[in-house]
């Protein structure tokens, strides 16, 4: 088994550098990265070649034209370019606690996708993110009781999800979260990866996961004790406008009659344009 891990990007190099040096820890290192860039006016491949010549493992910059928020065909981009079985997908947002990519590989088996739940810090918990704490992993030095009972929640919640569904007591599992979530390439080809017409803020990780779950692929957390986190910034979207509703409801009555497979998707694109490759070490 070959492990690729996927990280999506939009400018903000600083905490994308966040990101590559909690990879950088890992205790199981992933056979290769693939950077999957959505047309950023920052020059990412300079800012970050200094914590690239750092990893043992090979990484691959790909790039889109910036043509509004993509991040459906940003990831189908990623999984197009990577070469491993199992794909696991980060937001360039994420600091990885040290077992983020083993204890995703222990929990791996067919017609399963696994899912974690970040720690979303403040502007003044982001600040205590230093090099020293991500190499330690030791990341409830700087996050409240209520945070990590948050977590343990979520964990709990997930795995009941998980549960009823398996006993048809609920019609989805866990949701997907796909800043972190790690898949089968081969269950990611069964329903053709992102709906690349999820373009704006909002609603493509929801569709994906539903049509996992309708194609018999279902979630799981196996993240107890361990979490990343979620660096802070200001967000994407203004007041949580999901500018895809509309069409992420149409969508679910597509799923009713047994529709799982999208129509545009890892293997047909939605625009069929040049996409920059650049291998960075």
């Amino acid at each position: 088994m070959s492990v690729s891990v996927i990280i999506t990007v939009y400018n903000r190099a600083h905490l994308l550098m966040k990101a590559l040096l909690s990879l950088k820890h890992q205790s199981l290192l992933p056979d290769e990265l693939i950077l999957s860039d959505d047309g950023s006016q920052e020059d990412i491949p300079l800012a970050i070649q200094n914590i690239v010549s750092e990893l043992d493992f090979p990484v691959k910059f790909i790039s889109q034209k910036h043509n509004g928020y993509r991040l459906a065909k940003c990831r189908n981009n990623g999984a197009r370019h990577a070469s491993g079985d199992y794909l696991i997908f980060i937001d360039q947002d994420i600091v990885l606690n040290k077992a983020f990519v083993e204890t995703f590989v222990k929990h791996r088996t067919q017609k399963q996708f696994c899912v974690s739940y970040p720690v979303r810090l403040t502007q003044k918990q982001t600040d205590l993110v230093t090099d020293s704490l991500i190499e330690s992993s030791n990341f409830s030095r700087i996050v409240s009781y209520s945070q990590i009972i948050k977590i343990k929640k979520q964990y709990l919640k997930d795995n009941l999800y998980r549960i009823l569904k398996k006993f048809r007591l609920r019609s989805i599992g866990p949701k997907l979260r796909g800043g972190v979530a790690a898949i089968n390439r081969a269950d990611y080809e069964t329903v053709n990866g992102y709906d690349e017409n999820f373009q704006g803020w909002g609603n493509e990780d929801d569709n994906f996961g539903r049509r996992l779950c309708h194609a018999g692929i279902c979630g799981k957390n196996p993240f107890y004790d361990e979490f990343p986190l979620h660096l802070y910034h200001e967000p994407f979207h203004r007041y949580g406008h999901r500018v895809n509703l509309a069409y992420f409801h149409q969508q679910l009555k597509e799923l009713k009659k047994g529709v799982y497979r999208c129509q545009f998707g890892f293997d047909n694109p939605l625009d069929n344009e040049e996409i920059v490759v650049m291998t960075l070490n």
